[in-house]
């Protein structure tokens, strides 16, 4: 029997338009009557993925920021797992010194070095969802979904450390040229700093968490705190950071838009975020669990 469905956001449950679409929308419905909860597990914080799940009318437990943060339907706190302090400041320097575009998330919010990095990279993003799409028309979907957000621009973002005594969940860099700079980076930063966890959700940055906070560590904690079997867990997911939630889970899923090595962890494969596939993987999925 299926107990819980898990799903990434973005490339994931959300569209090309960066949308949930109907057919997801009543897939999760059909799984609601049956008795069985939905969670989103996503590198989002709560203010971003809850605008998007708001839209489509699902309320549900947001674990965001690749597994380090679990919000529960009202929007609380269940628990967090922190960067160290000296660790985020190293690796905000080493961004600073590289000129890198950065973002550091806390509990509170999301925070930028710079709009105008922030509205490039959500362009790139799109455009790389949509090959087809113009650059232009990219960035002004980018420029819109941007205005929905309550980013807080930062010349300095260590000072969330030095000077207001936040704590920082996740970081990440994004560079046009990320197999020459970031990439290298991601290696040697975990290297000497091995209670962290570097993953990417898209081919231009790397994303910065403590080693415990990712999406395979906090399903299986939450299957632990609500008495779930997560071999009874349905996860679907597209990219890096998914893999260890896809590991971890008895019916993982990629996406037919996922890269190569992300779908050799999953088990099973679905459509493609624009035809679907979440809702794809969890008929199919009910219909293996009945067969079992």
């Amino acid at each position: 029997m299926i107990e819980l469905i898990v799903s990434d956001m973005d490339g994931t449950l959300l569209d090309e338009n960066m949308d949930i679409p109907q057919a997801n929308i009543d897939a999760i419905m059909h799984t609601y009557n049956k008795g069985i909860p939905f969670v989103v597990c996503t590198g989002r914080n709560f203010t971003e993925a809850k605008v998007k799940l708001d839209e489509a009318g699902i309320r549900c437990p947001i674990i965001g920021l690749n597994g380090s943060i679990l919000f529960d339907r009202n929007g609380k706190v269940e628990y967090e797992v922190d960067i160290d302090d000296q660790t985020a400041l190293d690796i905000l320097d080493k961004g600073y010194e590289a000129g890198f575009y950065m973002e550091a998330m806390t509990s509170k919010n999301v925070y930028s070095s710079s709009l105008e990095q922030r509205i490039l990279a959500i362009t790139e993003l799109i455009h790389e969802m949509n090959p087809e799409m113009s650059l232009e028309e990219a960035r002004t979907r980018a420029t819109q979904s941007n205005e929905v957000t309550t980013i807080d621009y930062r010349d300095d973002l260590r000072t969330l450390i030095t000077e207001e005594g936040q704590a920082i969940i996740k970081i990440t860099f994004v560079d046009a040229d990320p197999e020459n700079t970031i990439k290298p980076l991601a290696a040697e930063l975990g290297d000497k700093y091995p209670d962290t966890h570097i993953t990417s959700s898209f081919k231009y940055n790397i994303e910065i968490n403590h080693a415990d906070g990712t999406k395979g560590k906090a399903i299986e904690k939450y299957c632990q705190d609500h008495g779930y079997n997560i071999n009874n867990v349905v996860a679907v997911g597209d990219n890096f950071n998914d893999v260890s939630m896809l590991k971890a889970a008895g019916y993982s899923f990629a996406m037919a838009n996922a890269e190569p090595e992300v779908k050799s962890y999953a088990k099973y494969e679905t459509t493609s975020n624009y035809d679907g596939g979440v809702a794809n993987a969890i008929f199919q999925s009910l219909k293996m669990a009945e067969n079992d």
